[in-house]
């Protein structure tokens, strides 16, 4: 398992692969800081959005990574579906079953090299996003004597930790997208339709769908339960059970289904 876990990062660490997965993270970082201090004035851009006066305690440090947490959720399921597909799409896999025949062993090891990933991917966005907060901050004159204060960076630890679950939650996604479909195309656009259009379609029409789709409970989950129906806990317990159908539909697909079918 620790041979499949470094086995996995070269591929990761590939320069188109990190410049493409960190440049796009940087880029919604840096949006989603920019609109939320925008917004700051009372411009209605999208959903509710803090004032300065809001954005002036230890939770509006994190306002702007929590904006941008459903585009994190994406990036992390892209992320995984590419890596797990690309192996079946490139021809890969059959020689990595060579040297690691035992196929739950070899997936898990992909699998905590991805979650260390996207983890770093968070960080990345977070940085961008505090940095920018930061530096827009006596523009709008929000003070941030908060954001620096104990309870400030609990709020920041607790947004990154929050994001990094979420981040998580959709790599479960993109993994058992690759399984299924076992193409980086396919099995991006299934899931990211799934998540935003469909998600987003459903729980607009049925109100009640947001405590039960898994993509809204993610939303929940990287937001700390703030300004959603379902609580933090409930959502959690819920996204528990959805990831161990979709860790156990996908361990049984990879180990039992042929990698040439």
């Amino acid at each position: 398992m620790f041979r499949a876990f470094l086995a996995e990062w070269p591929q990761l660490l590939r320069r188109r692969f990190v410049v493409g997965t960190f440049g796009a993270t940087a880029a919604i970082a840096a949006l989603g800081a920019v609109l939320t201090f925008v917004a700051s004035d009372g411009r209605a851009i999208y959903g509710e959005t803090p004032r300065a006066a809001e954005l002036g305690r230890p939770a509006g440090l994190v306002q702007g990574l929590n904006a941008i947490s459903i585009l994190l959720g994406v990036v992390g399921l892209c992320v995984v579906a590419a890596a797990l597909a690309g192996d079946y799409s490139r021809g890969t896999l059959r020689n990595q079953l060579v040297a690691q025949p035992r196929r739950l062993r070899l997936l898990l090891g992909k699998c905590l090299a991805l979650g260390a990933f996207l983890a770093l991917v968070v960080l990345a966005a977070a940085a961008v996003s505090v940095a920018l907060s930061f530096a827009l901050a006596p523009i709008k004159n929000v003070p941030t004597g908060a954001w620096s204060s104990l309870a400030g960076l609990g709020e920041l630890g607790k947004a990154v930790l929050n994001n990094v679950l979420n981040a998580w939650g959709f790599g479960v996604l993109g993994a058992l997208a690759a399984i299924v479909f076992r193409s980086p195309a396919a099995a991006i656009s299934v899931g990211v339709a799934y998540v935003l259009p469909i998600e987003i379609i459903v729980s607009g029409i049925w109100r009640p769908a947001e405590s039960w789709l898994p993509g809204q409970l993610l939303q929940d989950i990287a937001n700390g339960g703030y300004g959603y129906a379902t609580a933090y806990a409930d959502a959690g317990l819920r996204v528990l059970c959805y990831g161990a159908v979709a860790v156990l539909i996908t361990a049984l697909l990879f180990r039992y289904r042929d990698v040439t079918s």
